[in-house]
């Protein structure tokens, strides 16, 4: 008795929120794409998702599924219909292009596409277009729909801190958040206290935002930016004017008090150049042994003369210690714990001692190089070697797959024996895929290429003019460098005190 082999299947179901009419709920398709499957011999697996992301990349099954399509077990796709992949007729091109090229079929409910068969691809292009024009008019009608339900106030999305939604989708004030909107506006337009004091004012009167987390800076912006505070619905839509809908729902705040908190945003946005804070050589890069804490950095008056007279020239870098390192929000966290002991100190002391230790570091490379050259020579040359010979390999077997591609055009193979040996030659590039990776990052000559790559970032540090480019420096110490244990145990009132270093290189 001769067995039927069954067929291995990637079954793909969503539902869009455009909520056509006609969509099928996914359970519906899954139970009709299981019958399918049954009826026709074949085992599948099921990737599902919601979504109406015209992207790929914003659909994440439809993602895991192609990258498991690559891995060469499968025959093919099922859908009830090409429009579940994509209604876009460019997606659609590239798809069958995909699935042409890894000798896969597309499987839906009412037909079966051979990539392979130029009359199937002439087929589903027209399918791919009609279902294009569909969804195109499908939108139309949605922002239609969309700018009538705006103008009546109509609210889209998550209501903001301070609102809730009545039946109609209205914001209306929420009873206890709206009244910490208020506060927050009154202590920054009347009390004239800045964001990052709102945020503590309200962490110590055990205020927290809807998810139970602390305000920070940047949530007290988004409230205090926010137009729907004033009464206002704003939306943009592509291709349209924005559209606004004055006294749409309840204001939390006066129109004054909101156009007085963007007049102050805007003054304090503008800081001086030279007071900004920016990236410095150290940045993120030194850390407390102790505490944990990563350490930052701030400019003062090295001597009592700069600061009488705001001489800029006279501003040095300090690093600070464990707890002026906090944010605000860290540091009520951590209120109740003791101070680390950990001790700030000039930027420049440390960064000398980095230089001095990349320095030595430059001569351990040159021999660390020399030690490997001499014991692995001969090795080196025979993996170089055998890289070339594989990839020589590889681009072969892509210009067989090709040849077979031509040949089932030519009439030479028919689409099973053409799949067939599509599927053989992929396999046998996934092997040399393999045996290209496992010398990859396994050889002496790896070794070497990475401490020559080092080398030269190395002397790039140690070559720059002084003083060291802040930006620059800094990313190649990150690339250097993993991070720089810091400690000192005594601050340096009266005199410089002596300090430790722990540099552990990437």
């Amino acid at each position: 008795m001769v067995t039927t082999q069954k067929k291995l299947v990637a079954i793909y179901v969503r539902k869009s929120r455009l909520k056509d009419s006609e969509a099928l709920e996914i359970d519906r398709q899954v139970k009709l794409l299981i019958d399918y499957a049954d009826v026709n011999n074949m085992d599948y697996e099921i990737f599902s998702e919601e979504g109406s992301s015209e992207d790929w990349e914003g659909r994440p099954e439809l993602q895991r599924m192609l990258m498991a399509l690559k891995r060469n077990i499968y025959d093919g796709v099922l859908v009830t219909d090409q429009d579940r992949l994509t209604r876009d007729h460019t997606d659609f091109g590239l798809f069958v292009r995909f699935m042409r090229n890894e000798g896969l079929q597309l499987y839906t409910l009412n037909k079966t596409y051979n990539f392979m068969n130029d009359d199937d691809i002439f087929t589903s292009g027209i399918q791919s277009e009609m279902d294009n024009h569909f969804m195109r008019m499908t939108k139309r009608k949605l922002k239609r729909g969309r700018i009538q339900a705006l103008k009546k106030g109509v609210f889209f999305g998550n209501p903001p801190y301070g609102y809730t939604k009545d039946e109609f989708k209205h914001l209306m004030p929420h009873p206890v958040e709206s009244e910490v909107v208020q506060e927050m506006f009154d202590m920054y337009v009347i009390q004239k206290l800045n964001q990052a004091e709102i945020a503590e004012a309200l962490a110590m009167k055990g205020v927290f935002t809807r998810t139970g987390a602390l305000f920070t800076n940047r949530t007290i912006s988004h409230i205090l930016s926010n137009i729907a505070y004033r009464g206002v619905v704003q939306y943009s839509l592509q291709g349209e004017d924005s559209i606004i809908v004055e006294e749409a729902h309840p204001a939390l705040v006066t129109a004054e008090v909101f156009t007085q908190a963007q007049i102050i945003r805007s003054e304090r946005r503008a800081v001086p150049q030279g007071i900004q804070r920016g990236v410095y050589p150290l940045s993120k890069l030194l850390v407390c042994p102790k505490c944990g804490q990563t350490l930052s950095f701030s400019k003062h008056y090295g001597s009592y003369k700069g600061k009488k007279t705001l001489d800029k020239d006279e501003l040095v870098l300090y690093v600070l210690n464990c707890h002026s390192s906090k944010s605000p929000a860290r540091k009520l966290q951590t209120k109740h714990l003791p101070r680390c002991t950990n001790n700030g100190i000039k930027a420049d002391r440390v960064l000398s001692l980095i230089m001095d230790d990349l320095k030595s570091k430059l001569a351990d490379i040159d021999t660390e190089i020399e030690g490997i050259i001499s014991v692995d020579s001969s090795f080196i040359s025979e993996v170089a070697k055998k890289q070339q010979e594989l990839t020589l390999r590889y681009n072969q077997l892509e210009s067989q797959k090709k040849k077979v591609q031509d040949g089932f055009k030519m009439g030479i193979y028919e689409a099973d024996e053409a799949t067939a040996e599509i599927k053989s030659i992929k396999e046998t590039q996934m092997k040399v895929e393999l045996e290209l990776k496992n010398l990859d990052g396994a050889d002496a000559k790896s070794e070497v290429d990475r401490k020559r790559k080092l080398k030269v970032k190395v002397e790039q540090l140690l070559n720059m003019d002084e003083p060291l480019e802040p930006v620059k420096s800094n990313r190649l110490l990150r690339e250097v460098i993993d991070r720089v244990y810091y400690w000192k145990e005594k601050n340096d009132i009266g005199e410089e005190r002596p300090f430790e270093l722990q540099i552990i290189y990437k």
